[in-house]
């Protein structure tokens, strides 16, 4: 693993204003050939980082998806999220949009020399990352797997996530709490939380049901690590997306669409419907679909089942 920290140097948003200068954590794993057949990049979601190995195993590392020893795999730290790139660091940050995430990751793929992609995935914000690098780069890339993400983000995600960005408001170590389990409530399904959880009570003894115990635990691991003006920030980004309108069908590369069975926060419909607007409209683009009760969560708690679905595509596309 070889990781970088990166100035791409300063760069206008589009709400109208400019980062004097840009910084972009980059982690690379395996090398790359010179003309990008055997490179992927992964694009993390609204709390990951450039250290994609950590948090997809069985789609990055050793026998996985993307092995190391065959592909180069590439993550880069979002703009404005707070594990190495620029972000805002607790204080006042401009709002970005997935778009301008993606112009500052492009310029971190040009300062290490990677002209070409082979494939671009993510999950989630990472879905509409790889997306509309896609749309915006369509040279640099031989094709794209959007997992839990379509082509603009629904009036049901951005109201479930004005929410957390209220609780933030009124108590920023609190309302992040409070933001996370709002949104663990809507990455989850019915059916795992009754099958998992039930009526039962707190498995570490604490006077309350086991499932309220599951939502404290993970407040308390993302008061750990997560900023929560980088949060704000990144939930912004993903209530501005929407490319349903961009792109050219001549030059965009493939684009495959996974939704999950379970998902009510990107619905398997509104998943399967955006990859059907963009055939209409003559791009090449497909559906699959992934069977899971984990809900949105399961592009990660069931990389297993990802991969299955995933690899016919990925050893299809691989030229090695």
């Amino acid at each position: 693993m070889e990781e970088r920290t990166l100035a791409t140097g300063p760069q206008l948003l589009d709400c109208g204003e400019t980062l004097s200068a840009v910084e972009q954590r980059v982690t690379m794993y395996g090398e790359p050939r010179r003309d990008g057949s055997n490179v992927v990049l992964v694009e993390h979601a609204l709390t990951g980082s450039s250290r994609v190995a950590d948090w997809w195993p069985g789609i990055v590392g050793e026998g996985a998806l993307f092995d190391p020893r065959r592909w180069c795999i590439i993550g880069i730290n979002a703009l404005g999220s707070c594990y190495g790139s620029t972000g805002p660091d607790g204080g006042r940050f401009p709002r970005v949009t997935v778009r301008d995430i993606v112009r500052a990751e492009r310029r971190a793929l040009d300062l290490v020399g990677i002209e070409r992609i082979e494939l671009a995935i993510g999950g989630s914000l990472g879905g509409m990352r790889a997306l509309q690098l896609a749309l915006d780069a369509p040279q640099r890339i031989g094709g794209v797997l959007i997992v839990g993400a379509h082509d603009h983000h629904s009036a049901m995600g951005i109201a479930l996530k004005s929410l957390q960005r209220e609780a933030m408001q009124l108590d920023q170590q609190r309302g992040l709490r409070l933001a996370r389990k709002i949104a663990m409530l809507t990455y989850k399904s019915d059916q795992l939380l009754s099958a998992r959880h039930g009526r039962l009570p707190d498995r570490r003894g604490k006077p309350c049901f086991d499932v309220e115990g599951y939502l404290e635990h993970q407040a308390d691991r993302i008061e750990a690590r997560m900023d929560p003006a980088s949060y704000a920030t990144l939930t912004y980004a993903m209530d501005s997306f929407d490319v349903r309108d961009a792109g050219d069908p001549q030059t965009t590369p493939a684009l495959v669409f996974v939704g999950i069975t379970a998902d009510w926060l990107f619905r398997p419909t509104d998943v399967r419907a955006a990859a059907q607007r963009f055939a209409e409209r003559g791009f090449t683009a497909r559906y699959l679909e992934l069977h899971s009760d984990h809900g949105h969560d399961a592009f990660l708690a069931e990389s297993d089942a990802l991969r299955a679905l995933l690899e016919p595509l990925v050893i299809a596309s691989a030229k090695c």
